[in-house]
Parts: C-alpha cells; structure tokens; sequence
C-alpha cells in the first residue's frame, strides 16, 4: 500500500527543509553579499570604526562629510 503525501505533509516538509537551510546559513538572503555582511561582527565592527575615523577627521580638519550615493552602503544601526 503506497500512500500519497497529503498537501499538509508536503507544507510540512517544505518548511521543515526552508528552516533547516536557515540553520546551516544556505538561505538565499545569506547569499549576497550585504547578507554575508550582516552576519559577520568583525565586518559590521570594522565598517563601525572606518565610519567613526571618517567622522572624526571631518571634524578635525572642519570639513562637510560628503554623504554616499543612495544604495552603496548598508543602513549603519
């Protein structure tokens, strides 16, 4: 007697494999590159100090900080 899976079952399954890629980093968002990016603390930590060098000579030298393009960088929390 074979049994067909029933639609509740293949949604099981279907989220049960999803969480299991999150689990082991294989989601497609983890994929790009600013995923990759905020998933390292290393990286976030250094783009936090480049940001706050960059800051602090705009300030030093008393100059207007020129602000990125839209879309180059990631939002900075």
């Amino acid at each position: 007697m074979s049994r067909n899976p029933t639609s509740k079952e293949v949604t099981k399954q279907a989220v049960l494999a999803e969480l299991e890629g999150l689990r082991q980093g294989r989601h497609a968002r983890y994929q790009t590159l600013i995923g990759r990016f905020a998933r390292c603390p290393e990286l976030i930590q250094a783009a936090a100090l480049c940001a706050a060098a960059v800051n602090a000579t705009a300030r030093t030298y008393n100059r207007t900080s020129l602000d990125a393009p839209p879309g180059w960088l990631p939002p900075v929390s």
